[in-house]
């Protein structure tokens, strides 16, 4: 029982590994604030936090990570970062997204969902119903 524990805990491990080595190009980029900025000049900084924040509370990120991400990032490239193989369960991210965002912005964001939508454009649709 205690080795099967101790496998539980390794895989475990190794799994947190993995996929950080895989968000490092994330994780590594400075600030995108400016990105966000110049994409959406008009937009608060409120405004694109909050978004933001609802983003990566949909994807079990930490808050402190929002600003890792850029208008042009593709929500599904973000997905697959987390999950490279189709056999992998997931954590229902894009369902979370979607509620987070009716809930908050009254959107629903099948209509117009594509593979390609990237954060930015999301962004583009809520703010046309809160302004």
């Amino acid at each position: 029982m205690l080795l099967l524990l101790g496998v539980i805990v390794l895989g475990s491990v190794a799994m947190l590994f993995a996929e950080r080595h895989r968000f490092q190009r994330f994780w590594s980029r400075d600030c995108t604030g400016k990105a966000w900025k110049a994409a959406f000049p008009e937009a608060s900084k409120g405004e694109i936090r909050e978004f933001l924040d609802l983003f990566v509370k949909a994807f079990a990120f930490s808050t402190s990570r929002r600003l890792k991400f850029e208008p042009t990032d593709r929500v599904m490239e973000i997905y697959r970062t987390r999950y490279p193989s189709s056999l992998s369960a997931d954590m229902l991210e894009l369902e979370t997204l979607a509620k987070l965002t009716r809930k908050r912005y009254g959107l629903d964001l099948a209509p117009g969902w594509r593979p390609e939508i990237t954060l930015g454009e999301i962004f583009e649709r809520v703010r046309g119903r809160v302004a």
